[in-house]
Order: structure tokens, then C-alpha cells, then sequence
């Protein structure tokens, strides 16, 4: 088993929405592009599990971009950034939806509406939005004679010149190690630039829409290596997660039905057979408000009556409105013996986006130069305190597209500094493989039950203290043992972990999808953002 070590001019870490989308813009430029994905490019990533499809104001839509905006500021509380606000509303329609029309996505006529937005402006393909794109965007990577794709490789780390010992001088990413799952080996990828797409976080906790990579790989990578991480608190848990426990997979038991459904007249209720939209009591749009009032009425009233799940109903919609508009959701359920036409569905929530990430400029720029983070991974200032629906898709294919022309325009000349390859050491193999299993199971369960939507100091401060003894056992772990992909993500969901707790501790308020039971109310003196910062590489 030889280490390697790659040479390429832009590297690009995951393969969904925004990952493809700055791959495709760069090649198509010109550029040689590598593209390294921690499984299969086929349907490993949370783009493929877009349900609901993409936010954008098309002209002559008796809509307007100042209605997005305003709904956009607020869902997020008015801690979003309003000029990138402003900028991402008026170029999702041209640079987001036109592009991917062009790129030979067929989007269906009507828009959708979904729940905190004022109008129907949501793009879509049925209730497989995601889907749809990702077969386009996959087909075009795998023809494109410039881009080279590397299935079953993980990023472990980022080279920057600091880790290196080269003090002198401004810092710069120069590449990162990369683990092939498949051989064991731990290879060198030495890249002028470095673009960071790998996505979500929601294996941080128990229960998630996310699928078994999201890991929160790009957000550890980054912290590691010395980037500010901004409004890590923020997480959005999805109201309407499909409810099984008696599934026999787990992609059985977090099945997402889309927030359209909830747009089209769905609503949510505490009984089987009852009537009422129980969220009704906490805002006046009932379900059809935003998802941090949706999941929080949810908790509250689920703990109250100690209710495993609440029910979705989609009666009002008609079947045959459900069958041509929302046919993943319909059947999915009908081979779970319901047919939603005329019956509820059992529902949960579950963590489905984090609202923060990493600090990233216009153009998906970070602080620390020949590195570029796009997508969930990023926070670019669009969603604030909590997203609004379907914004997120079209952020991470506009801001893809920006850093790589950013990277065009800026980067004439291609320049490799030489790096050192992995050195295992005296790292023995893992045998005890029960304790990464346990490690696992414990930052879950402890973000889950302490860290969940409902917060307090005292829950906090426990799961801080559990974290940080957890974190240095895995951290003698790492020095002594080969690496893993399992031992890997653990490393990775346990410092992610440490940074939401951390985030969460020192905002002393309530907002949006933040809820502390001992500070209930928002606090002006918090209307900012929370950062988080590494001193030192380690």
C-alpha cells in the first residue's frame, strides 16, 4: 500500500449541487479539474434528496425580488446579510434556473409555494427536484474531457503553509490528504486551489434527513486548520420526516416529505384523526410558517403529551393533485401501506441544515487564500438565524459558479509548492471496533438529548464537559492507529459537535431555530453573529 501523490490545478472536495457546479464552470474555462467524493458520485450527497426544488422570482410572475427579500429577512431573524440577500435574490432566477435550462434541466410549469414565502416561486420536478439536476450535472461531469472524478476518497485534512512550519509570510492552503476507502492508503493531493463542497452536518445527531456522509467533514477540515466558523448554532431540523421506528433501514425511517406539501394545504396535527393545525396556537400561519416555528411547536406540544410523532395531513390537496406533483412522496408512503389522499402520515422532525459554516466572501472565498468553501459548508450571510425553504439549493449552484469564475479571473498562473507526503508513523491497525461504534453512538446521543431544539444552560454546559472528554480520547486515537473513514467521521461529528455547543453556550437569547428555555426571548444585544475560531492548527 503506496501513498500517492496527485497534481492538480483545482481540486474540488464533494460532489453535489455546489461542488459540480464549480467543476463544471472551470472546466468548461478551460481548467483541469479533479473531483474527489467520499463514496459513489451517483446519489451520494444531500442534493440528490432535494424534494421541494429551488426559490427564484422569474420575470412577469406578479412577483418581485423585494418580496423575496423580505421574506428571506424574516426567516432568518434579520441576521442575514442584506446586500447577499439582495445579490442572490436578483441572480437566482438568470444564473441559477436559466443555467441549469440551459445545462438541459426541465423544470415543470407550475411554481410551488412553500411554507414562510409570500408567493409561488418555487422551481421544481415533481418532489424529486434534486434528483433531476443531479442526473444532468452527473452526465455532464462524466462526459466533460477536463474533469477527472475520484470516487471513494475522503479528505482528511487541509496543507496549509502554517502546518507546514512556513511561518513567514501570508498562509495558503496548498492542498489536503485524502484517505482511498477502498485501499487503506492515505495520498497527497497537491492543488493551486482547493474548493470545499461536502456539504451537511446532520450525523452530529440521531436523527437527520441527511444522508450517512453528511458528516460534517468540510466544517472540521476548516475549523482544523485555523477558519472562522460563523452561527454554528443555527441548526434547522425539518418538521415532516416520515415516522417508522420499526424500519428496516434507517433511509426508511427519514424519508422527507417535502415542504410544498405543506404549501399546497397540508397541515399538521397532534391526533390521528383530528382537525385542528395544532401550530396554529403558536404563529398564525400555522404550518405553513417557517420551519424553526413549525418544529419548535412540535417539541413542545410532543414532549407535553409525550407523543412518539404528530401527522401530516394532505387530504385538502386531492389526489390527483398529489399524484402529478408529489408521486416520490405519494408512493413511498402507499408502499407504507398509506395512501395519502385519504389518510395522515406519521411524522418527526429531524436536523435536516445547518444555518452556519464557514466564513466565505462573495465569490466563496475564505480567509485563508487558495481555498474556496461553497454550499452548506459555507456561511455566505443569505440565511441568518434560520433558511428560508429552497433557498439554499439555488445559493449553492450560484456561489459554485462564482468561485470558480472567480478563480479564472484571479489565478493566470499555476504554482505548486512542494508538500510532504502522509507519514504513518507507527500507527497500528484498529481492531477495537466497538469503541469507535461507542464513540459514535455518544456524541449523537448527547447532541440529540442536550444540544436538541429545546436548549438550557445546564444542558449545555453537561454536553460540553461529555465532548471534551470524548474529544481527547479520539484524539489519542488519531495519533496512535491507522485511519479510517468510520473513525474519521467520528473525528470529525465530535468537533462539530464541540463547535455547536460551544456557538449555542454564548448565545444567551432565542431566535429562530436557536430556542433557549432560559433566555425565551430575543435580545438586541445579540442581533449579530457568533464566531468560533481555532488558536492554532492542530
Amino acid at each position: 500500500m503506496k501513498e500517492k501523490l496527485f497534481k492538480t490545478e483545482c481540486a474540488v472536495i464533494g460532489g453535489g449541487f455546489a461542488g459540480l457546479s464549480a467543476a463544471l464552470e472551470l472546466a468548461d474555462a478551460g481548467k483541469k479539474v479533479d473531483i474527489f467524493v467520499k463514496c459513489g458520485l451517483d446519489q451520494d450527497c444531500n442534493s440528490y434528496l432535494v424534494a421541494g426544488g429551488l426559490a427564484a422570482v422569474p420575470e412577469g410572475a406578479g412577483d418581485s425580488h423585494a418580496l423575496h427579500v423580505r421574506d428571506t429577512l424574516k426567516a432568518g431573524k434579520y441576521l442575514n446579510d442584506r446586500e447577499v440577500v439582495k445579490y442572490c435574490v436578483e441572480h437566482f432566477y438568470p444564473d441559477v434556473i436559466q443555467w441549469l435550462v440551459k445545462k438541459g434541466v426541465h423544470f415543470d410549469g407550475e411554481l410551488h409555494m412553500e411554507g414562510g414565502h409570500s408567493k409561488n416561486r418555487i422551481f421544481h420536478v415533481s418532489d424529486t427536484t434534486g434528483a433531476a439536476i443531479m442526473e444532468v450535472l452527473n452526465r455532464l461531469v462524466k462526459e466533460h474531457r477536463n474533469i477527472c472524478v475520484h470516487e471513494n476518497h475522503m479528505a482528511l485534512d487541509l496543507i496549509t503553509r502554517k502546518k507546514m512550519g512556513l511561518l513567514s509570510g501570508r498562509d495558503r492552503v496548498l492542498g489536503f490528504y485524502v484517505l482511498d476507502t477502498q485501499t487503506g492508503a492515505v495520498n497527497t493531493v497537491s492543488a493551486n486551489s482547493v474548493f470545499l463542497c461536502t456539504g451537511g452536518l446532520g450525523k452530529v445527531f440521531t436523527y437527520t434527513s441527511n444522508p450517512d456522509i453528511a458528516t460534517g467533514d468540510g466544517f472540521a477540515m476548516c475549523y482544523r486548520a485555523g477558519m472562522t466558523l460563523i452561527n454554528m448554532e443555527f441548526i434547522q431540523f425539518h418538521p415532516t420526516v416520515f415516522y417508522d421506528p420499526s424500519a428496516p433501514n434507517e433511509f426508511s425511517r427519514r424519508f422527507l416529505l417535502t415542504e410544498a406539501l405543506r404549501g399546497a394545504g397540508a397541515f399538521i396535527k397532534l391526533e390521528k384523526n383530528g382537525k385542528e393545525d395544532f401550530v396554529k396556537k403558536y404563529d398564525k400561519q400555522g404550518s405553513g410558517s417557517t420551519r424553526d416555528v413549525v418544529t419548535k411547536a412540535e417539541d413542545i406540544e410532543m414532549r407535553r403529551l409525550g407523543l412518539n410523532n404528530v401527522w401530516l395531513d394532505c387530504t385538502k390537496i386531492g389526489r390527483e393533485k398529489l399524484i402529478r406533483e408529489f408521486n416520490n412522496s405519494y408512493e413511498f408512503c402507499l408502499e407504507k401501506g398509506i395512501d395519502i389522499s385519504k389518510n395522515p402520515i406519521p411524522v418527526v422532525y429531524a436536523e435536516h441544515y445547518s444555518n452556519g459554516g464557514v466564513f466565505s466572501g462573495r465569490h466563496g472565498e475564505t480567509e485563508i487564500p487558495g481555498c474556496y468553501v461553497i454550499g452548506e459548508t459555507s456561511y455566505t450571510g443569505l440565511h441568518g438565524a434560520t433558511r428560508l425553504a429552497s433557498n439554499s439549493a439555488p445559493e449553492c449552484i450560484l456561489f459554485g459558479r462564482l468561485a470558480a469564475l472567480h478563480y479564472v479571473k484571479n489565478n493566470g498562473r499555476i504554482q505548486f509548492e512542494e508538500i510532504p507526503l502522509w507519514i504513518p508513523g507507527r500507527a497500528t491497525k484498529i481492531k477495537d471496533l466497538a469503541t469507535i461504534s461507542y464513540y459514535w453512538d455518544m456524541v449523537r446521543r448527547t447532541m440529540t438529548s442536550l444540544c436538541g431544539i429545546s436548549r438550557n444552560e445546564a444542558r449545555l454546559t453537561a454536553a460540553k464537559h461529555v465532548l471534551a472528554e470524548l474529544s481527547k480520547n479520539i484524539k489519542e486515537y488519531y495519533w496512535n492507529y491507522s485511519v479510517t473513514k468510520n473513525f474519521l467521521e467520528v473525528r470529525n461529528i465530535a468537533a462539530v459537535a464541540s463547535i455547536i455547543v460551544e456557538s449555542a453556550l454564548s448565545r444567551k437569547e432565542s431566535r429562530a431555530c436557536h430556542f433557549r428555555e432560559d433566555f425565551p426571548r430575543e435580545d438586541e444585544q445579540f442581533k449579530k453573529v457568533t464566531a468560533i475560531k481555532k488558536k492554532k492548527y492542530i
